[in-house]
């Protein structure tokens, strides 16, 4: 952000600037969207929402899971959040203690460990390599001792590789027989090539999944990002939501469109 800063600087007095510096899609949220926007600016109140989101919303992302993965999961397991960052703390408070440990992949988002030392928390790294195609494995986590929970991100930010095969499900065999919470990023699905990216959902149905609207959709200025969480954690996200957060932002409304649709 530092550096994001310093590039508008110098394109604000002239200079061309080429962005590499965030995860800036370089199309605009969809047509219906932000048609939605404009006519919500126009006749809504645009008011405070619910502390865990819109229902419809919601809905629509649990319809999504059955659509895009062919995974059931309730509406009611769904939380909206102001983005997936905000997803990250609320998880990260609702799971972890201060003093607890949590896996995550290096390299790796560096929030991660910003955000969990934030909540002393302290971040265990799992050195990855190309051995591994840069993402942690059953094995990884075997040799582990002292850690809560694991953290993987498929497609991972930086190096781009993903859990592919039986990965995803290894991990979440290992997290369920260690009592370990398995906490899966999938905010770069839909960013893919070869094949499509695999929901933890569909290893482990107690996995905890954050993503967003930011990448896939290119909204990341709305800041509407959601979880899917196991139904004994929704009420203490909730809780730790309406004191953190007290609602999502109003815009997420526009999110939502008949079924079949996308956003």
């Amino acid at each position: 952000m530092d550096l994001m800063g310093e590039a508008n600087a110098r394109a604000d007095e002239g200079e061309d600037i080429i962005h590499m510096e965030v995860g800036q899609p370089a199309t605009p949220a969809p047509l219906a969207a932000r048609e939605r926007a404009r006519v919500a600016l126009a006749n809504d109140r645009l008011g405070y929402t619910e502390a865990l989101g819109l229902p419809e919303l919601r809905e629509r992302i649990a319809c999504y899971y059955s659509e895009r993965y062919g995974v059931s999961v309730t509406p009611e397991r769904i939380v909206v959040t102001a983005g997936s960052s905000a997803g990250f703390v609320l998880v990260f408070l609702a799971l972890l203690d201060p003093g607890a440990a949590l896996a995550l992949p290096s390299p790796g988002y560096p929030c991660y460990r910003q955000i969990l030392k934030a909540l002393a928390v302290t971040p265990a790294l799992i050195a990855t390599g190309a051995h591994g195609r840069w993402m942690p494995s059953a094995a990884d986590v075997e040799r582990m001792s002292g850690v809560d929970g694991v953290l993987v991100a498929s497609p991972n930010n930086p190096t781009g590789t993903m859990a592919v095969g039986t990965r995803l499900k290894e991990l979440a065999e290992t997290c369920r027989r260690k009592s370990l919470w398995l906490i899966s990023d999938e905010i770069y699905h839909g960013l893919e090539y070869d094949a499509p990216a695999e929901t933890a959902l569909q290893a482990w149905d107690e996995a905890v999944v954050v993503n967003s609207f930011s990448k896939y959709f290119s909204m990341t200025g709305w800041r509407v990002g959601w979880l899917v969480v196991p139904d004994g954690l929704v009420r203490p996200i909730e809780r730790l939501a309406q004191n953190l957060y007290i609602s999502p932002p109003a815009d997420q409304g526009r999110l939502c469109s008949q079924p079949g649709a996308p956003a």
